[in-house]
């Protein structure tokens, strides 16, 4: 990785870290909004940015959540199955818009992994687990991808990483 992509993955999780820690009272739990995930809509952009927003997921977890290395395994492991599944499903043809489609497509699927941590370490029943994380999930993930392609007319992302 060449130092332009290694310094833009270096802000990308610091910009993760900081908008999880800011909003960390709706970050966690079985009911959360966590507005940080926003940034893996950056994958549709260019693969690389898969390495800031893992990293910003694992220090935020470290830092930030109360389950300690069960939010390690598991809040990473989502978000790094997540991403292994997207490479599958991007094609080079996809829209900006339908690659955010299938970003919250994905990411809502696999909050099955949040679900199952909150049902072994918390006994929280899973269905309901499953069905409000996924539901905050989706709501930003949906709400911040018109933001997201306004930022891009501006910070150009697919750029950065060249």
């Amino acid at each position: 990785m060449n130092t332009r992509k290694m310094v833009t993955n270096t802000i990308v999780a610091a910009l993760y870290v900081a908008m999880t820690g800011v909003f960390s009272f709706m970050s966690f739990g079985a009911v959360q909004f966590r507005v940080s995930e926003m940034l893996n809509h950056l994958v549709g952009y260019h693969r690389s940015y898969k390495y800031g927003v893992l990293a910003g997921v694992f220090i935020s977890n470290l830092i930030f959540s109360t389950l300690g290395a069960w939010d390690l395994v598991f809040g990473f492991g989502q978000t790094l199955v997540a991403f292994l599944i997207l490479e599958r499903l991007f094609k080079p043809s996809d829209s900006e818009m339908k690659k955010m489609m299938k970003v919250t497509a994905v990411f809502v699927s696999t909050m099955f992994f949040v679900a199952v941590e909150l049902y072994l370490v918390l006994d929280l029943p899973f269905w309901f687990s499953f069905a409000t994380a996924a539901f905050g999930e989706a709501v930003v993930l949906l709400v911040s991808a018109p933001l997201m392609q306004y930022l891009n007319k501006i910070i150009k992302f697919t750029e950065r990483m060249h």
